[in-house]
């Protein structure tokens, strides 16, 4: 139970047939692809693969073709369940598959206090005895996690890390510095960042794209080689924010249709990307393509 997390891991996409069910050729595939070029791990079933919008059964499946893909990447599933009870059942369904971990969600919308947050979060860990990441992300799930509330799960063996989204310089420090908590960046455009202030790894939906740069640059931040990470964060600059233009994984799911990886398709409430974001994806994947190559004369 003292599994730690670091490195790039990528929250991989769920790509949909025609009829509208899950195309497990295409994850498969994207799966294999990437693990080729650097990745820790895989995220399944949380925002990027539009988890809150999969099935139980869809959930099982997603996991079972990508522990076949790539038996020796460590896996981690989404838990999205917000009331206490169905959240409790969910991670007990999905710790019978024996993932490495569940990333969990504070409870949404319902805005418990501290101390339901951290009941919610200390029941998960008894009922699913994995290692827990914490998906600290309070502009989606109204929910603020104090420092305190994180230091207190932290005692829990269990609860092993946190992925954190929407901090502050001063969060950053706070989560890096001042809990044991292994700490993962889950906005993208903050990765250079966090990694630079010594985060341990990041979760980030642009790692389907120029995966193999994207593991490089955290790899130099590790070797105290800041001039060679700096040069590929800012290369990649700019189609990271493209990419978050519009809710992801809208735009993320159209760039790779262009590239013939999956459908350009997502379900509902989301829309596909707009067709004037779409051409510009392209010319920015292009183009950050060129400047990578150039990083290479």
């Amino acid at each position: 139970m003292h599994t730690r997390f670091s490195g790039l891991w990528l929250p991989i996409i769920t790509p949909y047939a025609a009829d509208g069910g899950i195309d497990h050729a295409a994850l498969a595939a994207l799966a294999q692809n990437r693990a080729q070029h650097g990745l820790a791990g895989l995220v399944a079933g949380a925002t990027t693969g539009e988890g809150v919008l999969l099935s139980a059964d869809e959930q099982e499946a997603v996991f079972a073709t990508l522990r076949a893909a790539v038996p020796q990447l460590p896996i981690v599933l989404g838990v999205t369940q917000f009331a206490t009870d169905a959240a409790l059942a969910q991670a007990r369904r999905l710790a019978a598959l024996r993932p490495e971990g569940l990333l969990v969600t504070p409870p949404s919308y319902v805005r418990p206090s501290a101390d339901g947050v951290r009941r919610h979060f200390e029941a998960i860990a008894e009922a699913a005895d994995l290692p827990l990441l914490i998906y600290d992300i309070p502009y989606r799930t109204g929910v603020t996690l104090s420092l305190d509330t994180l230091r207190a799960l932290s005692a829990d063996p269990r609860i092993v890390g946190v992925k954190a989204c929407g901090c502050t310089l001063e969060r950053w420090m706070q989560l890096i510095h001042g809990t044991r908590l292994s700490v993962l960046c889950g906005d993208d455009a903050d990765t250079f960042a966090a990694l630079c202030l010594g985060a341990d790894g990041a979760i980030a939906a642009s790692a389907h794209l120029f995966t193999g740069w994207q593991a490089r640059m955290a790899e130099h931040l590790a070797a105290q080689r800041l001039h060679e990470a700096r040069r590929i964060a800012v290369a990649l600059d700019p189609l990271i924010r493209l990419l978050f233009a519009e809710p992801n994984p809208a735009p993320l799911k159209a760039l790779l249709a262009q590239r013939g990886e999956c459908r350009d398709s997502v379900r509902a409430p989301f829309t596909p990307a707009s067709v004037a974001l779409r051409a510009k994806l392209w010319d920015v994947h292009q183009s950050v393509a060129t400047g990578l190559e150039g990083l290479m004369q």
